[in-house]
């Protein structure tokens, strides 16, 4: 079950990933019909935040170090379960470890 665990944490955090980058993911397939609304990337990302906060829960309470899938400001965010702007900005932005200068 761990590891069961932590797929689903990795797989909702690219589900994520993937919809803060506004690419393609399997909320437009259940929703085709909403691309003309200007709510519909809202919805999506809403949608997105609220599985990751879950799988999150769930492998918190299965005592799964999940932790190691996020950087640092990503964890916090997570911790803090706020789906803002802020969020939306820094998401996607590399640790200061990861930039090559």
């Amino acid at each position: 079950m761990t590891s069961n665990s932590l797929r689903y944490v990795q797989e909702a955090k690219e589900n994520f990933d993937r919809t803060v980058d506004c690419k393609h993911t399997p909320f437009d397939d259940l929703y085709p019909f909403m691309f003309e609304d200007p709510n519909f990337f809202w919805y999506k990302r809403h949608a997105a935040w609220a599985r990751l906060l879950a799988t999150v829960d769930i492998a918190e309470r299965e005592g799964i170090e999940w932790r190691e899938l996020f950087k640092p400001l990503q964890q916090a965010m997570i911790v803090n379960k706020v789906l803002n702007r802020k969020v939306l900005d820094y998401w996607l932005e590399p640790s200061p470890s990861e930039i090559v200068e």
